[in-house]
């Protein structure tokens, strides 16, 4: 499979996971809580599939990623950056 500049950063995961992740997988991952993983699973923040008439939650790793990558925090112009640490 032939994967983007930015998916290549990602090889290592792949490597480390494999292609359909459990709620545990997904939360060490990500260095959530599993229901931290469950409730944002249940709201649509992560992209995941239960199979029918089923309770358990499980997540395609390439979904993920995408997700991972999709959401990339960058510094906002607009906002003020607080570079004093308050050390009592």
């Amino acid at each position: 499979m032939e994967h983007s500049t930015e998916g290549r950063a990602y090889d290592a995961v792949r490597a480390a996971y494999p292609p359909v992740l459990n709620t545990a997988q997904v939360a060490e991952l990500l260095d959530l809580n599993p229901r931290t993983v469950l409730a944002m699973a249940g709201d649509g923040r992560l992209p995941a599939s239960r199979l029918p008439g089923g309770r358990k939650f499980h997540f395609m790793l390439e979904d993920i990623l995408s997700t991972l990558a999709s959401n990339r925090v960058s510094p906002s112009t607009d906002a003020p950056v607080d570079t004093e640490l308050d050390i009592d």
